[in-house]
């Protein structure tokens, strides 16, 4: 039978934030200097009928020289690549995510709007996505991106996506980064995309 990815998105803007939608910590080693800004961008997920460009988050092929994420757990880079080979044919590793790991990108440039990424993925279980907004003072914002399901075999997500129109007062770098965290099963991520993106 046919799989599919589902997700259930969480739309949060400056009234969540203000409202105590979101929590703060603070930032640690997310240093506005580690910000990484691609303005390379193709229409990846065309193939799929998403006629938007995307540029590759850092790291996002958890290829060998590509910037590292954070982990947390039992999180690790393993051999084999998502099976399109969205971003080379020459690719050959993902990361695996078991229950209750987690994955953190470094930081990167966003743009406010109806902000969105995907990315291609397989497991047995649900990996929910938080997004980290730097804030005034070093402190970070986390925000809830939502529950992708994921069933079997390599599949692109859905859109997963945030409506950030109002908080760019808050914001002192224009900064994020993305965790991937495995609430059941074991998840497999690669080919992690983001649209759109903003200079600095």
């Amino acid at each position: 039978m046919a799989t599919r990815l589902r997700v259930s998105l969480g739309l949060v803007g400056a009234i969540a934030l203000l409202g105590g939608f979101a929590h703060t910590a603070h930032a640690g080693a997310l240093n506005s200097a580690d910000r990484y800004c691609d303005r390379n961008a193709s229409q990846v997920f065309l193939p799929w009928n998403d006629h938007a460009n995307y540029m590759l988050s850092p790291g996002g092929s958890f290829e060998y020289g590509a910037p590292a994420w954070t982990l947390a757990g039992s999180a690790h880079v393993v051999q084999g690549n998502e099976l399109f080979y969205i971003r080379s044919s020459q690719d050959k590793r993902s990361m695996s995510i078991p229950q209750g790991s987690s994955a953190t990108s470094p930081m990167m440039c966003f743009s406010t709007g109806n902000w969105h990424f995907r990315f291609v993925g397989r497991g047995n279980g649900r990996v929910r996505v938080t997004v980290r907004v730097r804030g005034l003072l070093g402190v970070i914002s986390i925000l809830d991106g939502g529950t992708v399901q994921l069933n079997g075999s390599w599949r692109p997500s859905p859109r997963v996506s945030l409506l950030l129109t109002n908080i760019g007062g808050l914001l002192t770098t224009k900064a994020i980064s993305l965790r991937f965290t495995a609430v059941d099963g074991t998840a497999q991520i690669d080919d992690v995309y983001v649209d759109p993106w903003v200079s600095t």
